[in-house]
């Protein structure tokens, strides 16, 4: 089983909000001339990207973190 998967998005703009922080606007290509629009705080963004490039999303599977979770939650359960 594959735990990772990487994603080619392209940052389409990055919006200023009201507070003074910004969003980033990316835009996923799903088949050809249709896209999935997804946005994500831009301070995630690396420093030098901007608007018009191509990333790379990693998304992965955490298993320790995972793990650590369910074992806290049965020493909850077993203690009440």
């Amino acid at each position: 089983m594959n735990n990772e998967k990487k994603l080619s998005v392209y940052l389409d703009r990055i919006e200023e909000l009201e507070d003074g922080s910004a969003t980033a606007v990316f835009l996923l290509e799903e088949e050809e001339d249709e896209f999935r629009e997804f946005v994500l705080p831009a301070d995630f963004l690396p420093e030098d990207a901007g608007e018009g490039e191509y990333l790379t999303i990693k998304i992965s599977l955490d298993t320790d973190k995972t793990a650590e979770a369910l074992d806290e939650a049965r020493e909850l359960l077993k203690n009440t």
